[in-house]
C-alpha cells in the first residue's frame, strides 16, 4: 500500500525532531518537540508597559494521546512551567503547534 503525503511528512518530521528536538513534559509524560524562539511584545499594564513573550512548541500528533494538549493546561521545558495559550491544529499537517507563554 503506498504511503500518503501526510505519512511521508510525518516520517520526515520524526527524523528532524529526533535530531534537533528538546524534551518537554506535558501531563506528566516526556515528549520531544521543536521550540521556536520567543516573540516579545509590550503589554500595557498598571504601572507601565511590561514585556510579554510567547512562543511555539511543535509536536508530532502521532506521539500524542487522542486527547492531546488543550489551552489553559501547562507544560514544562527545562524545568520551567509554561501555560498553553492556544493551538494550531490543521487537519492536513502532522504537527500540533502549541502557543505558550510563561505561566
Amino acid at each position: 500500500m503506498p504511503t500518503s503525503r501526510y505519512d511521508e511528512l510525518d516520517a520526515d518530521l520524526a527524523t528532524i525532531i529526533d535530531e534537533v528536538g528538546i524534551q518537554i513534559t506535558w501531563n506528566g509524560n516526556p515528549y520531544l518537540a521543536v521550540v521556536a524562539d520567543p516573540r516579545v511584545e509590550l503589554d500595557l499594564q498598571s504601572g507601565g508597559f511590561m514585556p510579554e513573550s510567547d512562543f511555539q512548541v511543535k509536536l508530532r500528533k502521532a506521539v500524542l494521546p487522542d486527547h492531546g494538549p488543550k489551552p489553559r493546561q501547562t507544560l514544562t521545558i527545562r524545568g520551567e512551567t509554561f501555560a498553553i495559550k492556544g493551538l494550531t491544529d490543521r487537519p492536513t499537517s502532522p504537527l500540533l503547534i502549541l502557543h505558550v507563554a510563561r505561566s
